[in-house]
């Protein structure tokens, strides 16, 4: 029998707010600026066969890829069988993990000897060794950093000083900062535990495990319902990465969906080949750009879960960018991940032009700071917003997140609290970088560093430097990203991806592009050169 209405909804709305009290506890307990500050940060609540029921307001690659991370986890340990003391941890791509820089863990939570659930965290850590804070020039997952396996231990092993904090703290620059934020997303684990025993306390671990079932079967059927609203047949759409190396083509990224009744069909098995570089997509990312693109397309406040994906339907190419081999570099995964994200958009932005806007900046741009001092190594690390696409709806938004990382702005003032060797020296939008349209796009942003130290590295990833965002319904392309040096009277221009040793004096300048604009531009009243001098 299915609970009634008052106590689906009041299940409902605890199991969202014990998610998005864990993501509190994990900010408010984060040591770095890119968990603190940007947010860069996730935490769910999960049924006890390890399925995602809800997720903090937080970061979407990151919350719609736990089931993948989740399910790789169940085919490898009986979650059944897990003891009260043990937890989850792993960061490995080729296991359903994102990148290395994420780490995952999951602690079980019991009452009365039942296992009732889990809590679980995945966020993103300053460094995790490697040859570089961002590698650029990575060839192989290895160069990245250090690889966790997925593993179940037992909490004094994974915490407390334990074998693996041990590791984990050995290998990275600053073990200060990524032991901080490991421990902090413990501690939104234990607040996630201890919130779930209370409810079960409340109302019985029958009536919870019960709650949580119908929430995942009622996301379900809200998806379907989306999707059955969508015209039928078949859509195509494609957009294109930079390439790694200046003069190469450009990396297609190509979507072939099917919508038949209520569920879709996503082949993104005409992708380019993977390549040598760290913009190769995991397969876990690949579907959580998927299924946030039609999470992006519901209305706004229904509940994502596990069963938000069943409809959804992803298929690859072993090999390609969007699914590649083993040990493929994958650190700067997300260029390829809104890539996918924006062939999508393409697909549907046409015949669906209430739901779908136009491509915005849509990519991660990511900027990374680190020096070694006798005392210490010290890393600094955040990301750089952009101009969104507009819509039928209304321009595009200026200088903001993209949707599939919504990482926060990091304000000057704490850069400079952090760091004595890099300061601001201009930040702002950049005027005119969205594209025309009925309306226009969204600005993109202009930031302009100082190195004031020698013996700085400068590390960077990010896309749109070749291709800039397209308009749509007749709108207008948006600007393109830049990275640029200048040293003295000297401008280097630099594609996206950088791991290099900059001097003192130089200025880092970064420009995010801006969105495009939606529908044909409003026709102007101009006057002809000859009609101003007779005016005049």
């Amino acid at each position: 029998m299915s609970l009634d209405p008052v106590m689906f909804s009041t299940a409902t709305n605890m199991f969202h707010s014990i998610a998005n009290e864990m993501g509190s506890v994990m900010l408010l307990s984060a040591y770095s600026s890119i968990a603190r500050e940007a947010k860069d940060t996730s935490t769910c609540l999960l049924d006890a066969g390890g399925r995602v029921v809800a997720q903090s307001i937080m970061i979407p690659m990151h919350m719609n890829s736990l089931s993948s991370a989740v399910g790789y986890l169940r085919e490898r340990f009986e979650l059944a069988a897990t003891e009260p003391d043990e937890v989850y941890v792993m960061n490995h791509p080729y296991a359903n993990g994102q990148h290395l820089h994420d780490i995952i863990m999951m602690l079980p939570i019991f009452h009365a000897g039942h296992l009732c659930g889990f809590a679980g965290s995945i966020s993103h850590h300053v460094d995790v060794g490697g040859s570089a804070v961002i590698s650029s020039t990575a060839t192989e997952l290895f160069q990245e950093g250090i690889i966790i396996p997925p593993m179940k231990l037992k909490e004094n092993a994974a915490f407390h000083g334990g074998v693996l904090e041990q590791i984990l703290g050995a290998n990275v620059r600053a073990p200060g900062l990524v032991l901080g934020d490991y421990r902090a997303q413990h501690f939104a684990c234990l607040r996630g535990r201890e919130l779930l025993q209370k409810m079960v306390e409340r109302f019985g671990a029958d009536t919870v495990a019960q709650a949580m079932t119908e929430l995942q079967d009622y996301s379900e059927r809200y998806m379907r319902t989306n999707l059955a609203r969508l015209p039928q047949g078949t859509y195509h759409g494609e957009d294109f990465c930079d390439p790694l190396r200046s003069g190469e083509p450009p990396l297609a990224i190509r979507a072939t969906v099917t919508v038949s009744g209520d569920q879709v069909d996503v082949d993104l098995s005409g992708c380019a080949d993977q390549v040598e570089g760290p913009v190769n997509s995991p397969i876990a990312s690949t579907f959580s750009a998927v299924f946030t693109f039609f999470v992006s397309m519901m209305s706004e406040g229904v509940p994502v879960n596990d069963g938000s994906y069943r409809p959804i339907t992803v298929r690859t190419r072993k090999g390609s960018i969007c699914d590649p081999i083993y040990p493929a570099p994958v650190r700067s995964r997300m260029s390829t991940c809104y890539r996918i994200f924006s062939a999508l958009r393409a697909a549907f932005a046409t015949d669906v032009p209430d739901r779908v806007a136009a491509c915005g900046h849509e990519t991660t741009t990511s900027v990374a700071f680190s020096r070694r001092t006798p005392e210490q190594y010290h890393v600094y690390h955040e990301v750089i917003a952009g101009g969104l696409g507009a819509s039928m709806h209304g321009a595009g938004c200026d200088g903001v997140a993209q949707p599939l990382s919504n990482t926060g702005n990091t304000p000057i003032e704490v850069m400079e609290l952090d760091l004595d060797f890099v300061r601001v020296r201009s930040y702002g939008l950049i005027t005119g970088s969205g594209g025309k349209g009925k309306h226009h796009g969204g600005m993109g942003i202009r930031k302009v560093y100082e190195i004031v130290s020698d013996d700085v590295t400068f590390c960077s990833n990010g896309d749109r430097c070749n291709t800039a965002p397209w308009g749509a319904c007749g709108g207008e392309p948006g600007s393109r990203s830049a990275f640029r040096i200048q040293r003295g009277d000297e401008i280097l221009d630099l594609g996206a991806l950088n791991t290099l040793r900059v001097q003192k004096g130089d200025l880092i300048i970064i420009e995010t592009c801006g969105g495009g604009g939606w529908g044909k531009p409003e026709p102007t009243s101009s006057i002809s050169a000859e009609n101003k001098k007779r005016i005049a």
